[in-house]
């Protein structure tokens, strides 16, 4: 009874917490809402509603297990279930950890009958409904009649959803350290074209935490963060990160919210001596990530899970319509398959689990499922930089307003910056060489390796390059082509992509103060991923005949979207073709470095540039965490974000220290008047003369650590103290950094900041 009255009492602080005319969205993307919608219980539940059912009991593991089949078993795993409530556990024999599909207690759990409608569910399908412009969400356990048989090798369920007239198989599979979930789309049945499947969640309370387990989840936003169990934040919405970014082919009439990427299709959940690690193996390109805390969904539950659109939609506006119409795609399910694997983490040593080991485990899988391999980069330490060539300006000439190519950073320039560096004692760079060719300059498609003759030609850039290789400094010249203008062999009637509402793609600059368009810059197209194969042809062919073996590929290894028009592409099909493009690309120009890479592209770039050291800070968040650095140490060296663009210097610098990553500086040779009223005007804190003395210093404060560092794995991640982090390393070096004493101490040895840096632009 005691333990009852506790859970009561923690749920009605939950309740009493929530503010919701106050909350603030924790959503990575500003996807438009459905104009109808309707969903079971997401209505406000009051005080009664969040009550404990004092009617039902309390169920132990050992007693709900005894209601459970086993289905399949080996060394590691067992895969059991209950084919009358269509429910599974898997289960970890190293910890003995019973990992539930949905919550024993779920009934005797705070919130309305909806709610633990939804807690029992194993399915959640949200089904659109085209001639009425809108979706309905519908939960398995309310709305389908589920079964569920062994197989020999898992378990197959049949969910069946009478009200949408849509039958969904699944497939469950166990492997020697996983179990896989799976969805072939072509199985799906829709029985009639008025109700067509939009998005579907599996097992969304797989792993559910109640009000008195300890632990967290980690969420892959921007660096990483985590989400504490029952952190009284009941007030804020859910989180909702989508993978990868949203799909910038529909184009929103206001600045979406600006937020990190989530660039791994990946989430863990960390209870004690075990953990989980979940990730979106196939159909991740559609996926987003959800977490909640206790409260949050009015339940006495915690839960983190994937959930699939696979149908994409946009919205446009009719003559004389104030609301938005809603139109879906048209062409049938463009994404092939859905895999979801599920890999229990324990340590040996029956010793607690944390981010390290789950980051630990989602690296193992990079290797050995994705065929990720370690960079040869990656056993030293460089300085990273980003150079601006030249861009376009609105000039002056005889009295006529005329638009021309603007110098801001040309080859002699670079080499000069270099020397300059090199002189202060860097001795190793990485350069990523920004808008270098006159077809980039100009806006078009750049597919040829032709140095522009406004930034000094063919020799200053042969000049540069052979300073270059005789200095060990790797430069690689970066191609954009996510938007263009008519030229170059690509046409924008032709080559754009198109939405979901059959209108051209047309990407657009948003006013910085009021977040609507800004009329300055004319919308740019959106180039179609169907023109990505003869646009790596094209760069493979020209840059191997050039005899350059290094390329940068700007937002391709970032930006992931679909072409809707009569070709249809998906954002999966992308991925995959993107893949085979760059595949193709290494075979004459081996070395690519990524400028940010989500985690389809791992497998063929060699360094990854301007990685940031924190989330989007969501109020549901507890802290940042660099999960993303620690996945990548060891295999793929990494750099920061622009050190001069930050307000804080000396705290990014110690920062990316503490989690073994590079550091990165902007250049470019003008002043930032003349970056005035160009694409570059946000970078007007870049000027070389003002920073090359700090990027050396900073660059030889790091070297001490990270040439120690470099190549090895992160094995641990601690917050000792506030502003002190301990890190230790898979070849036995441990560093402590400070950040209030502004100190590192490697090995036993201290160094401090204010010895390479001076105080003046560190702060």
């Amino acid at each position: 009874m005691q333990k009852r009255i506790k859970k009561l009492i923690a749920c009605l602080c939950c309740l009493a917490m929530m503010v919701p005319l106050c909350a603030i969205p924790a959503s990575s993307d500003s996807e438009p809402a459905a104009e109808e919608s309707s969903s079971d219980g997401d209505a406000p539940a009051d005080e009664d509603d969040y009550a404990m059912d004092e009617d039902e009991p309390l169920i132990t593991d050992e007693q709900a297990m005894a209601e459970m089949k086993l289905a399949v078993e080996n060394d590691k795993l067992a895969l059991w279930y209950n084919d009358k409530d269509i429910t599974l556990a898997l289960v970890d024999k190293n910890t003995g950890e019973i990992w539930w599909s949905n919550p024993i207690n779920a009934d005797a759990s705070a919130g309305k009958a909806a709610q633990k409608q939804e807690l029992k569910s194993g399915m959640t399908l949200i089904f659109g409904e085209p001639a009425a412009r809108r979706t309905t969400q519908s939960h398995s356990k309310a709305k389908s009649t589920a079964k569920m048989k062994a197989t020999a090798t898992g378990l197959e369920v049949s969910y069946e959803f009478s009200q949408a007239e849509i039958t969904i198989p699944v497939v469950f599979t166990l492997h020697d350290d996983y179990m896989s979930l799976n969805v072939v789309t072509k199985d799906i049945d829709e029985k009639t074209a008025s109700k067509i499947v939009t998005d579907m969640a599996f097992m969304s309370a797989f792993g559910a935490a109640d009000m008195e387990e300890e632990g967290y989840f980690v969420i892959p936003d921007g660096s990483g963060a985590v989400i504490n169990f029952n952190n009284n934040k009941a007030g804020y919405r859910v989180y909702k990160g989508k993978v990868y970014g949203r799909d910038i082919t529909a184009v929103n009439t206001t600045k979406p919210t600006m937020n990190r990427q989530v660039y791994l299709p990946m989430y863990g959940i960390v209870k004690g001596d075990s953990g989980m690690m979940v990730v979106a193996d196939k159909g991740d390109t559609c996926a987003s990530i959800n977490a909640y805390v206790a409260g949050q969904k009015k339940t006495s539950y915690n839960a983190c899970y994937f959930d699939f659109e696979i149908r994409t939609s946009d919205e446009y506006l009719m003559g004389g319509e104030a609301n938005p119409l809603r139109v879906f795609e048209k062409r049938g399910i463009l994404v092939p398959e859905i895999e979801v694997r599920y890999y229990p983490v324990s340590n040996s040593d029956k010793s607690e689990v944390d981010y390290t080991d789950i980051a630990a485990t989602y690296r193992n899988y990079l290797k050995t499922a994705q065929g990720v391999e370690k960079s040869p980069a990656a056993d030293s330490s460089a300085l990273y930089m980003d150079f601006y060539g030249a861009t376009m300006k609105r000039e002056t000439v005889l009295g006529f307003p005329v638009t021309m190519q603007h110098k801001t950073t040309t080859f002699s320039d670079a080499k000069n910056i270099l020397e300059q560096l090199k002189g202060l004692g860097v001795d190793n760079m990485v350069v990523n060489y920004n808008q270098w060719t006159t077809a980039d300059i100009k806006e078009k498609v750049a597919d040829k390796a032709k140095p522009a003759s406004v930034l000094g030609g063919k020799s200053d850039f042969d000049a540069l390059m052979d300073y270059a290789k005789s200095n060990n400094i790797t430069i690689y010249p970066e191609v954009d082509n996510l938007t263009f203008k008519s030229g170059s062999g690509y046409f924008t009637m032709t080559d754009t992509a198109v939405r979901v509402s059959n209108a051209y793609s047309r990407q657009i600059e948003y006013d910085l103060a009021h977040g609507t368009e800004n009329k300055f810059y004319k919308a740019m197209s959106l180039l179609s991923p169907r023109k990505y194969a003869k646009m790596f042809t094209n760069l493979s062919k020209s840059y191997s005949k050039y005899g350059l073996d290094t390329i940068s590929l700007g937002s391709t290894t970032t930006a992931i979207y679909g072409d809707y028009g009569k070709k249809s592409i998906s954002r999966e099909m992308f991925k995959y073709n993107l893949q085979g493009y760059m595949e193709e690309l290494k075979g004459s120009v081996p070395s690519i470095l990524a400028d940010g890479a989500n985690a389809y592209v791992l497998k063929y770039v060699d360094h990854v540039s301007d990685v940031p050291l924190n989330s989007s800070k969501f109020d549901v968040f507890d802290g940042d965490i660099p999960f993303y650095q620690i996945v990548m140490s060891g295999l793929k060296p990494v750099s920061t974000t622009a050190v001069n663009g930050d307000a804080q210097v000396a705290d990014l610098v110690l920062r990316a220290i503490a989690c073994g990553s590079n550091l990165r500086f902007d250049f470019t040779a003008e002043t930032a008047d003349e970056l005035k009223d160009t694409r570059y005007d946000v970078l007007y804190y870049s000027n070389y003369k003002y920073w090359l003395e700090d990027a050396a210093g900073c660059y030889k404060f790091a070297e001490e650590v990270l040439s120690q560092t470099a190549g090895a794995e992160i094995t641990d991640y601690n917050i000792l103290s506030e502003g002190e982090i301990e890190t230790v390393y898979s070849n036995g070096v441990k560093t402590v950094v400070d950040l209030n004493g502004r100190t590192v101490t490697v090995n036993g040895k201290t160094i401090s900041i204010y010895d390479y840096v001076g105080e003046e632009a560190i702060g």
